[in-house]
């Protein structure tokens, strides 16, 4: 049966629009979408005859090297596991996070970016607007700013999601394509505001971060946006300052960041901690007291580490009590450390390679072509790493698939039409 070129290019077309649009809010839609755009994009070499041609791009890829050295990082550290079960049953995952970039960097061509900017700019919205709504519901029904926002993930994961579109619309506000009408300018001015408010409301401290070096970042590589930043940035710090007055809770996770870690004190017996500090710094003191188990796994693992996944498995080795109102803990809320330890000095060292090339490959493309897109990656790049400090964000497909997007775009605006 043979397909039309047309019907191809629809296909694809379709699949990069709910790529975009669901990779906010839903993994079963991202992946249905990414393997609809593997289908086609195989299918459509097959047709012509050109199936080989296809795994000679795979391999010529900007970061081709790096992943195969973080794959294989990840091999060594499973094939040496303490528990080889988990280990080998996660690697799946990282070979998708592979082809997940391979594809978009194969089919997201150029004629196809501006359809998958307005699907996730709408995705954007809408997933900011009923984070949003969802808090201002609880308000309405209980008189209290007590909910965080968090609609479709936790509010972490959400807060995460939300500063990868906040780069995105802030990207396009500064660097608007020049077919624009005033009234998508606009739009994207309102979805600004309503995302950083949005993320405000997840009260997410690595959010926190993220999102104040975004507008920092663009601020420090390019002098022909400062004028325009600064006055996007004194608006936002009015805004947040706002919000912080109104909602007390808001207020109190800011203040308490520092008191919090501040008071981090040692486990009150051996092996146990179950709360320290008020409820607002617990979290904190939980996640020194991971960081704390991950060092030690990588002290007695540091070649290899324990083995991907195997935190779960090796946790009461480490932790015999309770953390927080969890027995066991799966992951340290550090992407790094999380590395070090069930990966060794090895895996962390691939990982590190990889998220450099990422970033060089991002600067590369804006200093070719000063656009939405290379400014989107390159801006989002730095943020993305400081947030993985206080979790594993590249382990989740939310957020590194939709990293993977914009890095794919951005290497796509830049690459001439002969040459795509």
């Amino acid at each position: 049966m043979e397909i039309s070129d047309n019907d191809i290019k629809k296909t694809r077309t379709f699949a990069v629009s709910l790529f975009a649009f669901s990779v906010l809010f839903s993994v079963t839609a991202v992946e249905a979408a990414l393997f609809l755009l593997a289908g086609a994009l195989v299918f459509e070499r097959c047709q012509a005859g050109e199936l080989p041609l296809l795994f000679r791009q795979s391999a010529g890829q900007p970061l081709f090297r790096l992943w195969m050295f973080y794959l294989a990082a990840g091999l060594f550290s499973a094939v040496f596991a303490l528990n080889k079960g988990p280990a080998f049953a996660y690697l799946p995952s990282d070979l998708i996070k592979y082809l997940c970039f391979t594809v978009l960097l194969s089919s997201m061509r150029k004629e196809i970016l501006d359809t998958m900017l307005d699907f996730y700019a709408a995705g954007a919205v809408l997933t900011a607007a009923v984070g949003t709504g969802h808090v201002a519901w609880f308000f309405s029904s209980f008189g209290t700013f007590y909910q965080r926002a968090g609609a479709f993930l936790n509010p972490v994961r959400f807060g995460e999601v939300m500063v990868i579109a906040f780069a995105f619309v802030l990207s396009t506000a500064l660097l608007p394509p020049k077919s624009w009408l005033p009234v998508r300018r606009k739009y994207h001015l309102a979805a600004i505001v309503l995302i950083f408010v949005t993320i405000l409301l997840t009260r997410t401290r690595g959010s926190f971060l993220g999102l104040a070096a975004i507008p920092a970042f663009m601020f420090a590589i390019d002098s022909q946006l400062r004028k325009r930043l600064a006055a996007w940035i004194a608006a936002l710090i009015l805004i947040g300052t706002l919000a912080a007055v109104l909602n007390p809770h808001l207020r109190g996770r800011i203040v308490n960041t520092y008191t919090g870690l501040r008071g981090t004190a040692d486990s009150p017996s051996p092996g146990r901690l179950e709360t320290v500090g008020n409820k607002d710094s617990v979290g904190i003191n939980i996640r020194m007291e991971l960081w704390k188990l991950g060092f030690a796994m990588f002290k007695d693992h540091p070649l290899s580490g324990i083995g991907p996944a195997n935190i779960k498995s090796s946790f009461k080795t480490y932790h015999p009590g309770p953390l927080g109102i969890q027995e066991i803990w799966g992951s340290v809320h550090n992407l790094y450390l999380q590395h070090m330890a069930e990966r060794g000095i090895i895996g962390l060292t691939a990982l590190l390679a990889l998220f450099g090339g990422m970033f060089a490959l991002a600067l590369k493309n804006f200093r070719a072509e000063r656009n939405a897109y290379t400014l989107w990656a390159l801006a989002l790049l730095p943020a993305y790493f400081i947030m993985n400090v206080t979790e594993i964000s590249f382990q989740h497909v939310h957020t590194s698939f939709a990293v993977f997007l914009a890095l794919a775009a951005s290497t796509n605006s830049v690459i001439k039409e002969n040459a795509a």
